[in-house]
């Protein structure tokens, strides 16, 4: 090869946010360990483009800057020649990366309450788009079948059809799952769009990475009709690793739309992106094609090894043929690991990935692996992966196999002890006494919301004692520190029952949501007083935090002879039951 797709840089001091995720989670990673998360590669910059800047930066003053003509010409270029996609210069709308264009157009195209089109499982800032601007989200669920997944078109046309939605998110190639879409889905696609008046915000970030043996199919080059309701998003910055230059190219045809976009930056001040920005795409664009050419065979081979590997020494993982971008799409559900666990045995292998889960719930079981990084990187990480199953196939081996419940109706409610604030070693059987309880999950002691929820409980609790019934309070809190809150003296009515080790959690398979974004459910502007304290760790909700910030509730309903009678795993923080709501699940179970 021409080029060196081998040598192993250490960046943990220039500020990749990818490795500083990777040394948050475990400062004592070595530089020999490459984290294969965030979408960025572990390569450097293709040697035209570094010697092009150098010259650039050298002769150009570095002041406000527009795109040149020589950008422009590069950017058309490009497209034509690896899409064959005749877009025109004034179509053409700058910013400062796909994704907040993704969020400009939303703002711009719908209302607050008007519902937004993604297809789980999908890349996550989809689904903010809408949360985070109170657009609804509208999930039409990709189909999984044993090699590949599908779009379910039928779902796509009812949702289409609901005049309130008013746009598809639509990722192509798309991320995680690795599909290049055929021109035969794209042009059904349109035609529901079309005909359904939804506006296609097209995201291909990921279109000039296509494996060989596969053929990209550009959106807009569909069909007229596609061409007029889309807006194609591309960029450099995933083809030629710049995405901290900041810098996309979105062709808009329709000239409203694309007024409306130039005039959202107008009104942010965001008139044009960094100097050098333009001259690395267009340096990309003119020079970099040779490069991208033997990348592309590095990330296949470190495909196909990744797929050898795996069906040789872990059968129980699939890997969905890659078809499009450097991210691998791995399906673990056969080793029996709920997807917490499956979490966890990756960071014990010192896999520092995307976990499935936060590209929507289909993805639980399922991880995934960025493999723009040099073989050896590949090859060390699928030693330790291996190590790491072995390990824990062997402490099974001696140990047993921590019980992992999912509770049912008509499941027997198992026994377990428990500490309080003010007492220890209860057994949950013998403390309810034969009566009807409902046994509530919160997120911890100190949490504004869960408190707000508990005092509530106390002031309307005769509903739940009318019913014959009580309840008892699980907490991720050390009883020490109840105890203390509450000034050393029982605040409640109910139990507050202390599990720091998240024991019962664990056991009954109480998760906490698959993003900190997901913690509010639907309702992510709810979360927003909350946001600097959860999102950032800067002041707010009260501290220190007694457990996990993104645990989600959940409540059980047992009856007098120890039967779940209502099992409810919450959607959201604020998915819990009042006294009310206890008092009538109790009634009637007898005690």
């Amino acid at each position: 090869m021409g080029y060196d797709f081998t040598t192993i840089i250490d960046r943990s001091a220039c500020g990749s946010s990818k490795w500083a995720g990777m040394r948050k989670i475990d400062p004592h990673t070595g530089p020999d360990v490459l984290p294969m998360s965030t979408a960025d590669m572990e390569f450097l910059t293709a040697p035209e483009i570094r010697k092009g800047l150098k010259i650039y930066i050298d002769t150009v003053i570095q002041g406000y800057t527009d795109p040149t003509q020589a950008y422009f010409d590069a950017v058309l270029d490009w497209q034509r020649r690896r899409h064959g996609y005749e877009g025109k210069q004034e179509w053409i709308v700058t910013t400062s990366g796909v994704v907040p264009a993704i969020f400009f157009l939303v703002n711009l195209l719908t209302d607050p309450g008007d519902g937004i089109i993604i297809q789980q499982p999908v890349y996550y800032p989809f689904s903010l788009a809408a949360k985070l601007t109170g657009r609804r989200l509208v999930n039409n669920a990709l189909i999984r079948k044993e090699e590949t997944y599908e779009i379910d078109f039928d779902d796509l046309e009812a949702k289409a059809r609901d005049p309130r939605n008013k746009i598809l998110i639509f990722c192509n190639p798309h991320n995680p799952v690795g599909k290049v879409w055929s021109r035969e889905d794209l042009a059904r696609l349109v035609e529901i769009c079309a005909a359904n008046h939804v506006f296609i915000i097209d995201d291909e970030i990921h279109n000039d990475l296509v494996m060989p043996g596969y053929r990209h199919t550009a959106l807009p080059t569909v069909s007229a009709e596609a061409s007029r309701i889309c807006a194609y998003c591309t960029a450099p910055s995933k083809t030629f690793n710049l995405a901290g230059m900041q810098l996309s190219n979105i062709f808009i045809e329709d000239p409203e739309v694309r007024g409306r976009l130039s005039l959202s930056k107008l009104m942010g001040m965001s008139l044009s992106q960094a100097a050098i920005s333009y001259e690395a795409c267009r340096l990309a664009y003119e020079k970099g094609e040779p490069w991208l050419e033997e990348l592309l065979q590095v990330v296949d081979g470190n495909a196909k090894y990744v797929a050898s590997f795996l069906a040789e020494h872990i059968p129980q993982a699939r890997c969905y043929p890659l078809e499009g971008t450097y991210l691998l799409w791995v399906d673990f559900g056969g080793l029996g690991l709920h997807h917490k666990e499956l979490e966890r045995l990756m960071l014990s292998a010192k896999l520092f990935l995307d976990e499935g889960a936060m590209f929507g719930k289909e993805g639980r079981g399922f991880e995934r692996f960025n493999l723009a990084l040099p073989r050896s990187a590949v090859e060390s990480a699928m030693a330790r992966l291996l190590k790491a199953w072995q390990d824990l196939q062997a402490d099974w081996a001696a140990n047993g196999r921590p019980e992992r419940l999912t509770l049912e109706a008509g499941m027997k409610m198992p026994d377990f002890t428990y500490d309080t604030p003010f007492a220890s070693g209860l057994r949950f059987v013998e403390e309810c006494g034969g009566r009807p309880v409902v046994l509530l999950f919160h997120r911890y002691y100190g949490c504004s919301v869960c408190n707000a929820a508990m005092d509530r409980l106390a002031a309307d609790y005769d509903a739940v004692t009318a019913a014959g019934g009580q309840v008892k309070v699980v907490v991720q809190s050390a009883p020490e520190r109840v105890r203390e809150a509450m000034g050393g003296e029982k605040r409640f009515p109910f139990d507050v029952i202390c599990d720091p080790e998240r024991r019962l959690y664990e056991r009954f398979s109480v998760f906490p949501a698959d993003t900190m974004f997901d913690l509010a459910g639907d309702d992510l502007q709810a979360l927003l007083p909350m946001a600097a304290s959860m999102f950032f760790g800067s002041g707010g909700e009260a501290a220190p935090h007694e457990g996990l910030q993104d645990q989600l509730p959940a409540w059980f309903a047992v009856d007098g002879d120890g039967v779940v009678r209502r099992a409810h795993y919450g959607e959201s923080i604020f998915d819990v039951p009042d006294a009310a709501a206890m008092a009538e699940a109790m009634r009637g179970m007898g005690g």
